[in-house]
């Protein structure tokens, strides 16, 4: 009798053993939600239990008392690298007050060289053999609500010590410590850079960037997944700059599949000192609302902050810190979590239904309308000559235009539909060229400007009569050339969003608004006395004969008049096989070559 108390005894202390084993396992793998959860005690608490290194990376911090807690785990012996950005303290003030105490006690730290910034967001404990990530910054609404539900940042903490991502993260933080290529030193580095850890393999579920293999640019590998997904897609995404992976998710809504997106507002409207490449976010979710993308909008406080993408018919969870915008895909640093695991999937999942159905933290996208064009020229009443440039300010959140033109004033003509024309933002004209109009006659004209949800701007109406007598092209067609190149037929050429000289890449990696999504450089040369038909740009042929004496028929994507010069712009996409070297082009249109000139390729 005592021996069978004495086994069952036992059985049930390796039972309770296990089961306790298994509640400090789970403990240790977790996701916290900082919309109505305390994420910031056990942050606090897995550094001051830290006995062997701590290593931290991140694009700001505004946490006091994170910062103490780990210079005082400095100072009792343990070692601690941080990786910053010192950048972010231009828009984060506080960040600069945390590094010079950071560099004033004394701790080693490295920051990232050139335009990419460091945009990762974790902390690895490694006596612990964790490591804690996330979409988040380290802010005190990131870590924790200022009132739950109500008053925070989107996003979650994940604490893990699956050993294939701690270890995945140990080398990936070697390898940017001991980079002297891209990371240069920013304070109390003395000795040489030394790795702290065995180097382990990377782990296939996590994506860390920038990296060196095509198929792990974050873009890529998630549009591989939309476009086999056929069941479902959530996403929350702070920020949808990139084309290329929106026409993915219109892709998908486009053969059946349900998308679903929470977005943050302030990304979609911005204050007036936001310009350029960033009037693409409303761009991107005014089209994909107008392919049927379910939208809804932050209504509470605080921000969307988070990056987060669920394919339901894969059981896939992407969870990181990439935006969709070109920078995050393969140029800052990142980190993303490619999982299966059904826990993670599931507690994704119970988050974002929550979020949908909260009227009080969400509410359906309304898509609004730009403001109205500016009429430039020809002046109201004014008297010009043949061909006439009708030129306009688009203003914001324009992206097309519908031109009218008639001889009545009250009776205008639609003459161009979804014109794609000019520049985004108030910093740059918009213009139509009319030809063949009548001699000596009045002439009204109108614009509307509008979205890509269709959301119109009706501008004003002004008039002008042209002259009795036309204008006619003078002299050949003509291509400019660069007197300051590096040759003396150097052509006068730009890359077309960028605006740097050649040598231009194939592949720019900076597709924001092409047809399509390629990533192909477009490259603008100006012409004089070219003469073209405004709704066929392609009738205007860019011939290209590389360094491996390749010839290349390539059509222009749009011609442009120059404002205030005798000069157009021509544009046109870079082909996939041109090779590296000089490469000689020529203009051709309407039987007319141009003279020849050159331009650099660069691999």
């Amino acid at each position: 009798m005592i021996a069978k108390i004495r086994c069952a005894y036992h059985v049930w202390l390796i039972l309770g053993f296990i089961f306790l084993t298994c509640q400090s396992s789970l403990a240790q793998e977790r996701l916290c939600d900082p919309a109505f959860e305390d994420c910031y005690s056990p942050l606090l608490q897995a550094v001051n239990a830290e006995t062997a290194g701590i290593d931290m990376a991140f694009y700001w911090i505004e946490l006091p008392e994170l910062a103490d807690a780990i210079i005082r785990r400095h100072q009792a012996g343990v070692p601690v690298r941080l990786i910053v950005e010192p950048r972010a303290s231009l828009k984060i003030t506080g960040n600069q007050v945390l590094l010079d105490r950071f560099r004033a006690a004394g701790i080693p730290m490295r920051y990232k060289l050139g335009d990419g910034i460091v945009h990762a967001k974790m902390l690895l404990l490694a006596g612990q053999n964790k490591v804690v990530f996330s979409s988040s910054n380290f802010g005190d609404g990131d870590v924790r609500p200022f009132t739950p539900y109500v008053n925070y940042v989107d996003g979650a903490w994940y604490f893990t010590i699956d050993q294939a991502l701690v270890n995945s993260f140990k080398t990936r933080y070697d390898d940017i410590w001991t980079n002297t290529l891209v990371y240069g030193n920013y304070a109390n580095i003395f000795n040489a850079l030394t790795r702290s850890y065995p180097t382990y393999p990377i782990d296939p579920s996590l994506n860390f960037l920038p990296n060196s293999n095509p198929a792990e640019d974050y873009g890529t590998r998630t549009i591989a997944l939309i476009d086999q997904e056929h069941q479902r897609i959530d996403l929350s995404m702070y920020r949808l700059t990139e084309a290329r992976i929106c026409d993915a998710l219109i892709r998908a809504v486009a053969r059946g599949v349900p998308v679903r997106l929470l977005a943050e507002p302030l990304e979609y409207r911005f204050d007036t000192s936001r310009i350029g490449a960033e009037l693409t976010g409303p761009y991107n979710v005014d089209r994909l609302y107008a392919a049927g993308v379910q939208i809804k909008m932050r209504r509470h406080s605080g921000l969307m902050h988070q990056k987060t993408i669920q394919f339901y018919g894969q059981g896939i969870t992407v969870f990181g810190s990439s935006n969709w915008s070109w920078q995050s895909f393969n140029y800052q640093e990142e980190h993303n979590y490619f999982t299966s695991k059904t826990w993670f999937f599931q507690w994704f999942a119970e988050q974002f239904n929550r979020r949908w159905e909260s009227p009080s933290e969400f509410e359906s996208f309304v898509p609004q309308a730009p403001t109205a064009p500016v009429n430039l020229s020809p002046a109201n009443g004014s008297t010009v000559g043949q061909p006439v440039q009708l030129t306009w300010e688009g203003g914001r959140w324009a992206h097309k235009y519908d031109v009218y033109l008639g001889t009545n004033e009250n009776n205008l003509s639609l003459i161009a539909a979804d014109v794609f024309t000019g520049t985004l933002g108030t910093n740059g004209a918009e213009s139509y060229q009319l030809f063949a109009l009548q001699t000596d006659t009045t002439y009204c004209w109108r614009v509307t400007g509008k979205t890509m949800a269709d959301q119109p701007a009706v501008g004003p109406t002004s008039c002008f009569r042209t002259s009795a007598t036309t204008n006619p092209v003078s002299g050949p067609m003509q291509l400019i050339l660069d007197a300051t190149g590096p040759a003396a037929d150097q052509v006068a050429s730009l890359d077309s969003r960028l605006l740097f000289r050649d040598p231009f890449p194939v592949m720019s990696g900076m597709s924001l608004m092409d047809a399509g999504g390629d990533h192909n450089t477009r490259v603008v040369v100006f012409m004089r006395n070219l003469q073209w038909a405004p709704d066929q740009p392609s009738s205007v042929v860019v011939n290209l004969i590389d360094e491996a004496s390749q010839s290349f028929d390539v059509p222009a994507e749009a011609v442009r008049i120059v404002l205030n010069t005798d000069f157009v712009q021509v544009i046109f996409r870079l082909p996939d096989n041109l090779s590296p070297g000089t490469c000689t082009l020529k203009i051709r249109a309407h039987g007319q070559t141009s003279n020849a000139g050159t331009m650099r390729i660069r691999n």
